[in-house]
């Protein structure tokens, strides 16, 4: 148990990090960007990136399965199956960076399709995207295979740290090819260097840190069979996702247009940035909970499950005030009133996120327990539901009705009908009592981050003075009125002894 904090805590710092950089230099490039070369490059930017986020769907969770069937052998120290199982990602990642090359190229064709109206006049859109597809697959050729080993072995931290230097030097890079060349073509150049630099170094430092883990030996039909149909499941999995989470960039370039794009995605950016924050957690966390679920109890693991939700509903209320009270005065002083969208999306984006991040405490368990062939069918229904709803919603109500079609879909599926499998399958008993925790903590939250919005509303003041004192208000009432509601919840007893136990060690 000791060493699951120690590895957890190692993760979350080097995960953290590495975000706050990134976050940092992705407003800063952002911004350099609309000012130097205008929105339309922004909103090409994202397209690209989420059409290549659609392909990349070809991955079909392979690294996610093996990882999974990492886990024992790890803990029993059986090296001969590791490397095995590291040989055969390796040539499995061949495969899928080839298959992403091809579809990437055909694609091509079809991208005057995917943007109403005209791109900017002085980049060609299909030498920008090629060189995003390369970006793309680069890393399956190089050493991806070491980061999903260091990934089983809980030495993440160590990817992140190489990440941290390269991602600062990259951006410097990037902003020099925009402030100095004004030239887009470089900015994407420095993107792919980056990339390289990353994958060359991870390799070294897994080889210089486990040298007894190289790519060898065959692993036996029986695990290829179980792996495969692990696959099945996460191919659903890994559709739903790409499509609930990309889909969106692309429906709103087909039919409103680039600027649309780079609106939605400016407010996405702080979305994500703050999704990632908390989803970094739970990625740290990822194989400590599946070591647990090999290791311990179903008991001790349905403890620890309520715990993971009581954590992540107080940090998804507290965020979400920040944000409703500070999206739109952020907003308005980053990019200016003409890219703003309406309160009524940001409300929706809010709850949206909330619903989004105490789905996290249960996905660590889908994930640990391997139950992605179980929850296929809630995949679909996820790929199905927001697709159609996105395009239905979109044409008729815009921006709005995508943001509508992706928060139906989150409920529906990741609140009521997942939670159940998850239950069903692995801890054996009902979900409701789990759902019925859910809705309260969503009602509390609803409650808290009103009061908070009604304060923050009272304050006029100047733009960045604005910020400022809202900020002050979000970082001292929020956690009152969290205290307040949560002082005497058992979780919130037990959260405080493991959060004491993490910083002593």
């Amino acid at each position: 148990m000791a060493t699951r904090t120690i590895n957890t805590k190692r993760n979350i710092m080097a995960s953290y990090l590495l975000m706050i950089i990134q976050m940092i230099f992705s407003f800063v490039s952002k911004s350099v960007i609309v000012y130097t070369l205008g929105s339309d490059y922004l909103g090409l930017s994202s397209l690209f990136a989420s059409v290549l986020t659609v392909l990349n769907v070809a991955e079909l969770g392979f690294t996610t399965s093996i990882v999974f069937f990492m886990y024992k052998p790890l803990a029993e120290n059986d090296v001969k199956r590791v490397c095995a199982l590291l040989a055969y990602l390796k040539k499995v990642y061949k495969g899928v960076g080839i298959s992403i090359l091809i579809l990437g190229m055909v694609t091509t064709f079809f991208l005057p399709y995917l943007i109403n109206g005209d791109a900017p006049s002085e980049i060609n859109i299909y030498l920008l995207y090629i060189l995003y597809l390369i970006n793309t697959v680069i890393s399956y050729f190089l050493s991806a295979h070491k980061t999903a080993l260091l990934t089983a072995i809980q030495r993440l931290d160590l990817t992140k740290i190489v990440n941290c230097i390269v991602t600062v030097i990259q951006y410097i890079l990037q902003l020099i090819a925009l402030i100095v060349f004004k030239n887009y073509y470089l900015f994407v150049g420095a993107m792919i260097t980056g990339t390289c630099v990353t994958n060359i170094f991870v390799a070294y430092i897994s080889k210089k840190k486990f040298p007894q883990y190289e790519c060898g030996g065959d692993i036996s039909k029986e695990d290829k069979k179980e792996i495969i149909r692990k696959v099945k499941g996460l191919l659903i999995c890994n559709i739903s996702i790409v499509t609930y989470t990309t889909l969106d960039s692309i429906v709103i370039s087909s039919f409103v247009g680039l600027i649309s794009v780079a609106i939605y995605n400016n407010y996405m950016t702080i979305y994500k940035a703050a999704n990632q924050l908390i989803v970094l957690v739970r990625t740290a966390m990822q194989s400590s909970v599946g070591n647990s679920i090999v290791s311990e109890s179903i008991n001790k693991n349905l403890h620890d499950i309520y715990l993971w939700q009581f954590l992540f509903s107080v940090i998804a209320t507290w965020c979400a005030t920040c944000m409703l009270c500070l999206y739109q005065p952020f907003m308005k002083l980053w990019m200016g009133d003409n890219l703003m969208l309406p309160m009524i999306d940001v409300i929706l984006i809010v709850v949206w996120f909330f619903i989004d991040i105490v789905q996290q405490a249960h996905n660590l368990y889908s994930a640990g327990a391997g139950l992605w062939n179980e929850l296929r069918y809630s995949y679909i229904f996820n790929t199905c539901n927001n697709l159609v709803f996105n395009i239905i919603l979109g044409k008729a109500y815009g921006i709005t009705g995508i943001i509508l079609a992706s928060l139906a879909t989150c409920i529906i599926s990741g609140t009521f009908w997942q939670c159940i499998i998850i239950f069903r399958h692995y801890f054996k008993i009902s979900a409701k009592k789990y759902i019925l925790t859910q809705v309260k903590y969503f009602g509390i939250a609803l409650v808290s981050v009103s009061i908070t919005f009604l304060i923050c509303s009272i304050v006029n003041a100047g733009d960045l003075m604005n910020i400022i004192i809202k900020l002050i208000i979000c970082m001292t009432i929020s956690p009152l009125l969290l205290y307040l509601f949560y002082r005497n919840n058992m979780y919130f007893i037990d959260s405080k002894r493991l959060i004491y136990n993490i910083i002593r060690k």
